[in-house]
């Protein structure tokens, strides 16, 4: 890209072109970031990676009302995440009271997962018994029911889907909606004297995330617990981390190299070393020298000698000799 235009070049592609967004997440772009909107799904966090859930106890329960706005469907999606130990439990349910028809999603006592439902025409239920699901280890559920109502598909994990075709089943005048649901349940309902034990998150029901409606900063009203407060928890699954992206930097300038070695070329690398060599002796000599000088020695001494006694033979000869008397002579000596 030319010079001025720094950060922009043909062809570039945006942040969420990677689908940074985790979990179904829709990624919105922005100028040089993305952000993810959760709102359609169960997960929360910056990019739809964390769990809402609830460690469950056997007295726990969660109870979504939708007053007076009862639901119909003709097809559902029922999604559940869980971990658990104990061999028994009620995940999610929903039921009426006006049309008497319910669906419940259970672990059932040899740790198989159960789903049994009544839409009314007749009641059905489906197995899961590949896996025992009370060891611990999360599982993920997706229940879908689809053509009409007509048939059913239950995915566990990564396991191959279980389907179901009612279609024999249904009677010519009988129809598979589920008529007007009432409430939804997670962890047991209230006909149940013990519920389920373990962690339960993921929990949707088309587009209603309950969960997420519960633990929010303002919870609506038509969504109670039993107790009445109970702690939000991960299922001890951490989130999904992205890579961190390479920091843009402004890219280094274009150097044409055959043209730098022509500068260079006509000079010989010993030569040009010898040079270098005699000016760093030349230098330390001058300093050597100017060092010696500054730091020179003076000092002063006086004689004992007299005038014109420079040939005596001792002191004493001197002494007898001279002829200005015994004077002492001021004299200065350099040293270098």
């Amino acid at each position: 890209y030319p010079w001025g235009l720094y950060g922009v070049r043909v062809g570039c592609r945006g942040k969420c072109d990677k689908n940074p967004c985790q979990n179904n997440g829709e990624c919105l772009e922005g100028y040089d970031h993305f952000t993810c909107n959760c709102r359609w799904t169960p997960f929360k966090g910056p990019i739809c990676a964390d769990e809402i859930g609830v460690n469950m106890r056997t007295n726990y329960m969660i109870k979504y009302d939708f007053k007076g706005k009862y639901k119909s469907t003709i097809a559902e999606r029922i999604h559940v995440g869980f971990t658990t130990t104990d061999p028994k439990g009620f995940l999610v349910g929903l039921e009426s009271s006006v049309s008497k028809e319910y669906l419940t999603l259970m672990l059932s006592n040899s740790g198989h997962i159960r789903l049994v439902f009544d839409f009314g025409f007749e009641r059905q239920e489906i197995v899961f018994t590949e896996q025992n699901f009370m060891t611990g280890q999360y599982h993920d559920v997706l229940v879908e029911r689809y053509n009409n109502g007509k048939n059913l598909r239950m995915t566990i994990d990564n396991y191959p889907p279980l389907e179901m075709d009612f279609s024999t089943s249904l009677k010519a005048s009988a129809d598979a909606q589920f008529d007007n649901i009432q409430y939804l349940y997670i962890g047991k309902n209230e006909s149940m004297r013990e519920g389920f034990v373990g962690c339960i998150s993921r929990v949707e029901f088309d587009e209603i995330i309950p969960l997420k409606l519960y633990f929010q900063e303002d919870p609506h009203d038509n969504i109670k617990s039993t107790p009445e407060i109970i702690t939000e928890d991960f299922c001890g699954i951490e989130p999904v981390t992205l890579k961190p992206e390479e920091e843009e930097t402004r890219r280094p300038p274009d150097v044409d190299k055959e043209t730098i070695k022509k500068f260079y070329s006509n000079t010989s690398s010993v030569i040009l070393g010898l040079i270098l060599s005699l000016i760093a002796a030349l230098i330390i000599i001058v300093c050597f020298a100017t060092g010696k000088y500054i730091n020179r020695h003076k000092g002063d001494y006086y004689t004992q000698e007299d005038e014109g006694a420079y040939d005596a033979f001792d002191a004493d000869t001197a002494v007898l000799q001279g002829r200005t008397g015994h004077q002492v002579q001021k004299k200065k000596e350099w040293f270098i």
